[in-house]
């Protein structure tokens, strides 16, 4: 029973340090306020967490597995186009990012302060690679690293927006399937 009460305090200190630093960022979330959304002492999270940063760690991790797992994934596959290896492996990952769209979101634009306030150009790095790689699958061209860069960037951004902008589920999967084939039809073209 207690293991039980245990897990569920440590889920209502996630929930509501997820909706301050939604609401606000890192920077201007006090800890004070997170106990206050859980109904719980200020002291107690300190039995969950380290500290402030911590508690942020806790509610962003599982964003860099999703994604991290979506280019492993896609990368392993041998046969077919950037596309259909995206439509295999890829898209149920970067579907479950949305799904937590506000830590995305905390991750991405709510950080400063952190060790994660890189974490958007480190994703947008491993997209540039993972694109690089793709064209060295696919053509033996040589493109400027900056072609690869812009790409990314603008997939990243995009994506975001989808998390910013946020409907409902089916909306979130017809966005990311557009701008995921626009992304990757446009890389097959060259």
């Amino acid at each position: 029973m207690a293991q039980v009460l245990k897990e569920e305090v440590r889920n209502r200190i996630l929930n509501a340090a997820e909706k301050v630093f939604f609401e606000k960022d890192y920077r201007s979330a006090k800890l004070t306020e997170i106990a206050e959304e859980a109904k719980i002492p200020v002291a107690l999270i300190y039995t969950y967490f380290k500290n402030k940063e911590g508690l942020f760690d806790a509610i962003v991790e599982s964003v860099y597995l999703n994604v991290s797992s979506a280019m492993a994934e896609e990368e392993a596959l041998d046969g077919g186009s950037a596309w259909e290896r995206f439509d295999k492996a890829g898209e149920k990952y970067i579907h479950k990012l949305l799904k937590e769209r506000k830590k995305l979101i905390i991750l991405m634009d709510k950080s400063t302060g952190t060790n994660h306030e890189k974490a958007k150009d480190e994703l947008i790095c491993q997209i540039q690679k993972h694109i690089e790689l793709s064209l060295k699958r696919r053509t033996k061209e040589k493109y400027d690293p900056m072609l690869s860069h812009i790409l990314a960037s603008n997939f990243t951004e995009g994506l975001l927006e989808i998390a910013r902008h946020y409907q409902n589920d089916t909306w979130a999967r017809n966005m990311l399937r557009l701008i995921s084939q626009c992304y990757y039809k446009g890389v097959e073209s060259l």
